[in-house]
């Protein structure tokens, strides 16, 4: 009885492989359907300096038959992309359902006329489709982390369906750490860290996150600075905290020969920064970790 089941596992096990080698090796067959599909990925630039791009990136990237990007994505990598078919990514491109949801009815200023963005989302679905169809790599990249305050999250839902995968990159965020040379959780009254933009500062925002609430437990916070009106946040900041509390400004972050930081107090910080203009690519932190 035993020697019989052996035989006849041994013979069903034998069918499956003969079934599955037959399958891959006939044209059509599962080889040629996987060989066939190509892949979509959403890749983290990292921030400032080339040499700030995860290996994993650079490997993705360099493999990549297509790349969506922005103007000077293309600029600053010219050597890596060069060769391989390059498009406009857009600005947030496909998120109007995303934007929606959370309360927003109008795309952020700056967007490109409706028909011209319409048009944009048609064209990017047809290549992004008809290459992957065709078995080819196409990488959309992103300056930073892309998922965090990245424009083009967009694409993960428009083709959620091709299963894209997603290369974190280094943030700013990290970024800016390594140039204070400080841990922001190593707070004293508190050890959290929050990542805000601020928002509570702009007209006609209904969000309960304004800086008063969240400056309540004095914890560290971190701005990501779009559109931020420094008097009016360091005017919310001290409702919470005491005006001796440090702040600073770290720009350029990642940028070896650009990198600055300038710390100063909430009380001191607008006489220090009276006249300057702050560049695109600065962060704010708060907190007692700076002492």
């Amino acid at each position: 009885m035993r020697k019989y089941r052996l035989t006849k596992h041994f013979y069903l096990a034998l069918m499956i492989l003969l079934a599955a080698a037959a399958m891959v090796a006939a044209p059509g067959g599962a080889q040629d359907v996987q060989a066939a599909q190509g892949k979509l990925y959403l890749v983290g630039l990292g921030v400032g300096d080339l040499d700030n791009m995860t290996i994993r990136a650079h490997r993705v990237l360099t493999q990549a038959d297509i790349i969506f990007g922005m103007k000077h994505d293309f600029k600053q990598y010219a050597e890596l992309f060069k060769g391989k078919e390059l498009h406009e990514a857009g600005h947030l491109l496909f998120m109007e359902k995303s934007l929606q949801k959370r309360g927003r009815d109008k795309m952020p200023p700056k967007r490109m006329p409706p028909d011209k963005h319409q048009a944009m989302q048609e064209e990017t679905r047809r290549i992004i489709r008809e290459a992957v169809a065709a078995g080819k790599t196409v990488a959309v990249v992103s300056g930073g982390d892309p998922m965090l305050y990245g424009p083009h999250t967009g694409y993960l839902q428009e083709f959620a369906d091709l299963k894209p995968e997603v290369v974190p990159g280094l943030s700013c965020f990290n970024a800016a750490n390594a140039a204070l040379q400080r841990g922001p959780n190593k707070g004293f009254v508190s050890h959290s860290v929050i990542l805000t933009a601020a928002m509570t500062t702009s007209k006609g925002y209904k969000g309960k996150d304004t800086l008063a609430k969240l400056g309540e437990t004095q914890s560290t916070m971190v701005f990501f600075t779009m559109r931020m009106n420094l008097p009016e946040v360091v005017a919310q900041l001290k409702e919470s905290y005491p005006g001796d509390t440090p702040i600073a400004i770290v720009s350029y972050a990642g940028y070896q020969d650009r990198e600055k930081v300038l710390v100063a107090s909430l009380d001191t910080i607008l006489e220090k920064t009276k006249g300057e203009k702050l560049p695109f690519e600065h962060l704010i932190y708060v907190g007692d970790f700076l002492k």
